[in-house]
């Protein structure tokens, strides 16, 4: 799926989360948008999704806004995104199976072939010892990997990750960017981070403060964009 913004603008009341983004991502990349708190990444990542539409400005979804798209149309082509949350957002009462078949369950997806592609994203993400195990029983970067495979079983061709290192060690940090770039390959990544994380080298960094992307200074090269190129 080819994404892009075009004078993509939100607003929350009086506060303005975006304003004025024209991006574009294309098939393939790895980018990472950083800054701080507050700076509109997360805002961003929802509105790419579809899950929040802008005040202003548009999305665009193989150059088709997601405005004309009708209901159905937008539910379909969101099956195209997976997501990875900050907060891992696992079901305590449900081992780490029942959490990965929750998309193909939701999506009335055959139970045998829901099980045979749940174990296939458990065993890409390094958890199949951990199978029937709950959250509880998980460490931090377990739970990680768990909401890694639940964010790929339904085969996204984009994969979104919202501060996917928030309470992680160094390590740990370590490995699981290893593994989003391991599954990431072929498909569109976007990351959301406070600052660049050099185990994750990308495409391209963008910087976001107060809804607008900022260049990043002296020390760092960027496009008239303020977009940041390979690194």
């Amino acid at each position: 799926m080819r994404l892009s913004t075009h004078h993509l603008s939100l607003h929350f009341g009086n506060v303005r989360a975006l304003h004025e983004l024209t991006l574009e991502f294309p098939v393939g990349s790895r980018t990472v948008l950083w800054g701080p708190a507050g700076g509109g990444k997360t805002s961003l990542l929802k509105c790419l999704t579809g899950l929040v539409m802008p005040t202003g400005g548009e999305v665009q979804w193989d150059d088709v806004p997601v405005s004309q798209r009708t209901a159905q149309e937008k539910r379909d082509a969101q099956v195209a995104f997976g997501m990875v949350f900050q907060s891992d957002a696992l079901f305590d009462s449900l081992t780490v199976l029942e959490n990965v078949l929750l998309p193909l369950r939701k999506r009335h997806v055959p139970e045998a072939e829901a099980l045979e592609r749940a174990n296939e994203a458990i065993k890409r993400v390094h958890l199949t010892e951990a199978a029937q195990k709950h959250p509880e029983n998980l460490s931090g970067g377990m739970k990680k990997r768990a909401g890694v495979a639940r964010a790929i079983v339904a085969r996204p061709q984009v994969l979104l990750a919202d501060d996917p290192f928030a309470g992680l060690d160094p390590k740990t940090e370590r490995s699981i960017a290893e593994l989003l770039l391991e599954i990431s390959e072929g498909r569109t990544l976007i990351v959301a981070l406070p600052d660049p994380v050099p185990s994750l080298p990308v495409d391209r960094t963008i910087r976001l403060v107060a809804g607008q992307v900022q260049p990043f200074g002296s020390a760092h090269p960027f496009t008239p964009s303020g977009v940041e190129g390979p690194r």
